[in-house]
């Protein structure tokens, strides 16, 4: 536990992702500080989690529209 005097939780969600991160401060300049740093970070990852998104081009051929036509 940490004996900071500010607590603040910043949730970033997209979509059904969710990203949650809690900041603590021991005054409120170093909170915002802190909570903007985070806030940048968080959609500084959200951007890398975009990119990390299958695509419509991994799925089926358009050919191919039930298990049993594949080949083994």
């Amino acid at each position: 536990m940490t004996d900071d005097a500010f607590t603040y939780t910043v949730k970033l969600k997209r979509g059904d992702d969710t990203q949650k991160c809690k900041v603590t401060a021991p005054d409120i300049g170093t909170l915002t500080e802190r909570v903007d740093a985070v806030r940048e970070k968080l959609g500084d990852w959200a951007g890398d989690y975009r990119e990390i998104q299958p695509d419509d081009e991994s799925r089926l051929a358009d050919d191919q529209s039930e298990l049993g036509e594949v080949q083994a």
